[in-house]
C-alpha cells in the first residue's frame, strides 16, 4: 500500500485488509493496544495505527485533510479482506458497497475502516487473548496500564546487551560515533538499569523486547531496520523525539553531557508523548 501525497489520491484498495492483518507485523504489541483501549471503554483511534502501519494512517490522514467529492476516488463503505489467498469484500455498514465515501462522512468512514482492521480483522485472537489476561488481572486493574505498560508486564524487563545495540547501530544527519553527544549518549546508556534500558528501547522502537538473534534482527515498518540516531537542531528544553516505525531516535545536539542526561530523562519519563511519527 503506498503513502498518498498531497497530489495524490487513493481508492479502495488503498484502504484493504492485508492477509493476516497486523499480526504478521507485532502481535503483542497488537494486542496489548487494543487491549487497552477496551478495557478502558474507548474505541481504537486512526492514529493507533501510526507506529504498526504508517502508509496505511497516510492514507487515512489524507482522507481527512482534503476536499475528496470531486475526486473520483470511488470509495464506498466497503474494503477487500485478503484471508489466506481469498480476497472477500467486507462493507462497514449495511449496504456499505452503495454508500459513497464524501467529505460529509468520511470520519464515519475512518473510524469504522479502523475498527475493522484492528479489531474485527483479528476479533479471535484479541478474544483469546483478552480471556487469558483476565484469568491473571482483574478487568479494573487492567485498565490502569497503556499498551506500553501492559506489554512490560507481560514479557517482563529483557536483557539488554548494550554493547550489542551500539554496535548495531547509525547514525544520520551529521552525527557519527565520534560525535561529543553520541559519546556522551552510550555513556549513559552503560549506566541505566534494566528498566531504564528497557523503557528507552520501548520509547525508540515501540517495543521494549529485543529480537531474537539480537539487535541486527531489529525490525520496522518496512522490514529490517537498525537502530539510528539522528541530529535534529538543539533548542533549549528541546527533548528527544523517535520516529518508532523506523527504530529512529532523534536527538538534539544538546552542549553538554549535563543537559542531555536531564533532557533523556525527563522524555523517557513521559515515553508516548513524545513519539513522532514520520
Amino acid at each position: 500500500m503506498r503513502s498518498c501525497q498531497c497530489d495524490d489520491v487513493i481508492s479502495n484498495s488503498d484502504l484493504d485488509i492485508p492477509a493476516g492483518s497486523y499480526l504478521d507485523f507485532e502481535p503483542l504489541g497488537v494486542l496489548c493496544l487494543v487491549t487497552s483501549a477496551r478495557s478502558k471503554g474507548v474505541p481504537v483511534d486512526y492514529r493507533d495505527v501510526e507506529s504498526i502501519d504508517p502508509e496505511y494512517a497516510n492514507n487515512l490522514q489524507w482522507l481527512l485533510d482534503h476536499e475528496i467529492d470531486n475526486l473520483g476516488l470511488e470509495l464506498t463503505f466497503s474494503i477487500e479482506s485478503d484471508a489466506f489467498g481469498a480476497a472477500t469484500m467486507v462493507e462497514l455498514i449495511e449496504g456499505g458497497s452503495q454508500i459513497p465515501v464524501t467529505d460529509q462522512n468520511k470520519k464515519q468512514y475512518v473510524q469504522l475502516v479502523t475498527e475493522m482492521r484492528m479489531t474485527q480483522a483479528i476479533g479471535a485472537q484479541i478474544n483469546s487473548f483478552l480471556d487469558g489476561i483476565y484469568e491473571m488481572i482483574p478487568h479494573p486493574l487492567v485498565s490502569l496500564f497503556d499498551e506500553y505498560e501492559l506489554e512490560l508486564l507481560i514479557s517482563g524487563l529483557p536483557d539488554i546487551n548494550v554493547d550489542d545495540w551500539k554496535a548495531n547501530t547509525e547514525y544520520s544527519s551529521g552525527y557519527d560515533k565520534d560525535t561529543a553527544v553520541i559519546q556522551w549518549f552510550w555513556e549513559l546508556v552503560y549506566c541505566f538499569d534494566r528498566k531504564e534500558l528497557a523503557t528507552l528501547l520501548q520509547f525508540a522502537t515501540g517495543s521494549s523486547r529485543v529480537p531474537l538473534g539480537g539487535f541486527c534482527n531489529l525490525v520496522g515498518a518496512t522490514g529490517l531496520c537498525k537502530f539510528t540516531i539522528s541530529r535534529i537542531e538543539y533548542t533549549p528544553n528541546k527533548l528527544p523525539a523517535a520516529s518508532t516505525c523506523f527504530n529512529l531516535l532523534k536527538l538534539p545536539e544538546y552542549p553538554t553531557k549535563e543537559i542531555l542526561r536531564e533532557r533523556l530523562q525527563l522524555a523517557l519519563t513521559c515515553e508516548t508523548g513524545l513519539l513522532d511519527i514520520t
